[in-house]
């Protein structure tokens, strides 16, 4: 084959992998023009879909005392003295004047800011932010309990990793969830990371979706929000066109049975979580 023909052949499949929508070359009288299919997004939920944590309600609230009492103690190395209970008292004034005017239900407190702004205002000492961040990962460590993925994640994440852009999309607060996928080793998997603490809104609100099309950068119709929440991981992103996957977990998925007359039809059972990418290349295709 002539040299020229490979250097275009060569040419075609640069301008393929790197994800021009349309290129066209001249190849003399002849035009030959190439489209190629928008990335996809693969947004996911994380607590109780990736990440399996303790969410009994007796041990939350053991563990959430204990957290608040180690916390305490931590400060007393940077010359902070203040009792859990006092801290707990100005954590609550710091999200009291966060929700004036607000709703709870829509918008969501960053942490890192709450508890930064309490220790500035009202005990007088300004710490830096990774020192925040890292005294809020050590309470939740104590307040969650345990941490552990469920089997089949790192299995499922490789392989969409290769033909997907996957990015999180989850309720909690940044600080800390930053630090335990890292800690879990499954950080690299995902190119994007979008926590309701650091927009402000809860996923129940439109506007937590809107950011996440935002910062992905594609249009709704190229994207899959996954996971166990039924009401604000696929009723909410649903209303922006955001294709939906519905992760069933035996913990959570009770209290979701209302909503509907029967399963959905783009659902998966966390028990076969290693099924679903052929439930994504379904619903694509």
């Amino acid at each position: 084959m002539p040299k020229w023909r490979n250097g275009i052949r060569a040419t075609l499949k640069t301008l393929w992998s790197q994800g021009h929508a349309s290129s066209t070359l001249a190849l003399g009288t002849n035009e030959i023009t190439m489209q190629t299919e928008s990335p996809k997004v693969i947004l996911f939920d994380v607590y109780q879909t990736l990440i399996d944590i303790d969410i009994n309600k007796d041990n939350i609230k053991r563990n959430e005392a204990n957290a608040w009492e180690n916390l305490a103690k931590s400060l007393e190395r940077y010359g902070i003295q203040v009792s859990p209970a006092k801290l707990i008292e100005l954590n609550e004034k710091q999200q009291e004047s966060f929700y004036t005017g607000k709703d709870k239900k829509l918008q969501h407190h960053n942490f890192c800011k709450i508890l930064a702004q309490a220790l500035k205002d009202d005990l007088g000492v300004a710490l830096p932010e990774e020192k925040i961040c890292f005294l809020i990962y050590e309470y939740h460590k104590i307040r969650r309990g345990y941490a552990r993925l469920y089997p089949g994640v790192v299995e499922t994440l490789t392989r969409l990793k290769e033909k997907y852009i996957l990015a999180v999309a989850s309720y909690t607060q940044g600080c800390f969830t930053k630090s335990e996928l890292i800690e879990l080793g499954i950080d690299k998997y995902f190119s994007y990371f979008v926590y309701t603490s650091d927009i402000e809104f809860h996923k129940a609100s439109p506007k937590f979706y809107e950011k996440c099309l935002e910062i992905v950068g594609e249009k709704a119709e190229n994207c899959v929000m996954i996971g166990d929440n039924y009401d604000v991981d696929v009723l909410i992103p649903q209303k922006l066109g955001i294709k939906t996957i519905w992760v069933k977990n035996s913990l959570t998925a009770p209290q979701y049975t209302n909503l509907f007359d029967q399963e959905p039809k783009n659902m998966i059972n966390l028990e076969e979580f290693t099924k679903l990418p052929e439930v994504i290349e379904r619903i694509f295709n």
